[in-house]
């Protein structure tokens, strides 16, 4: 997952909004959003490939997302990013426990961002750049493929249309996906430097990347209110930006539940 933009304990009836685009080879194979049997309890897509997962959520207000961070000379990991999601939800851990344990953990990793969230607190945790490990306060924030704080034409403008939709409360999926649909490319001056030469950092700065062989593969929406609704929606897309599918899911957490 190449982009979320979210929304944590900043509107006064909805304690999580998500908003994120996984970008991804087209030919890697990708289960659709589900209710999963192996953790049971989580809903999200599945990454066939490595058996991990990008973007899920579960019965009980536990959240998690990962992006990669780009470094072109990366060596190969021993383990897959996506497993930093797929496991959280295997234990009984809440955020603040597997943020401080992926922090001790993450050189085992490739570079990732990672974001894991359960209804009390969300958590930041990284194995690059100059933030590794907190807790997020309440706000309006978005991470790609940088460092924390790096400034992103993406991320920025994502950031800010989010924000713009809370203050007038219009964040349905119809809105949401818009959001993510957005294929305009930042202009050269703003680019980020990542090493990968600027015409690969053109071809990835939209928020929507649309490529024969790489590209945008789902767009996710989540909604959390302060009561417990849950609403997850999956748009995927095809190697033309087609749409492959479309699936949405409610739920109600119970907060007496534990996992």
């Amino acid at each position: 997952m190449c982009l979320i933009a979210f929304a944590w304990q900043a509107h006064a009836d909805l304690d999580l909004v998500v908003a994120a685009n996984r970008d991804e080879f087209h030919a890697r194979p990708t289960q659709p959003a589900h209710w999963w049997s192996n953790p049971a309890g989580v809903f999200g897509g599945r990454d066939l490939e490595a058996g991990g997962a990008w973007c899920a959520t579960d019965r009980y207000g536990r959240f998690a997302a990962v992006t990669n961070v780009r470094e072109p000379a990366s060596a190969t990991p021993a383990r897959s990013r996506g497993l930093l999601v797929r496991d959280y939800f295997a234990g009984t851990n809440d955020a603040r426990a597997w943020a401080a344990r992926m922090a001790d953990e993450g050189p085992a990793f490739g570079p990732f961002n990672l974001l894991v969230g359960d209804c009390d607190s969300l958590w930041f945790v990284s194995n690059r750049g100059p933030v590794r490990h907190m807790a997020l306060r309440p706000g309006v924030h978005a991470i790609s493929n940088g460092h924390w704080g790096d400034h992103w034409p993406k991320t920025e403008r994502a950031q800010a249309r989010l924000r713009d939709m809370l203050d007038v409360d219009r964040f349905d999926d119809a809105a949401l996906l818009e959001l993510l649909a957005d294929t305009d490319t930042a202009p050269v001056a703003d680019l980020p430097d990542t090493g990968i030469g600027s015409a690969r950092e053109r071809f990835l700065s939209p928020l929507f990347i649309r490529s024969g062989l790489y590209g945008t593969r789902a767009s996710t929406v989540i909604r959390r209110d302060r009561s417990g609704d849950t609403h997850f929606h999956e748009s995927g897309f095809d190697a033309a930006a087609q749409t492959t599918h479309r699936v949405d899911e409610d739920w109600r957490i119970s907060k007496e539940e534990s996992p």
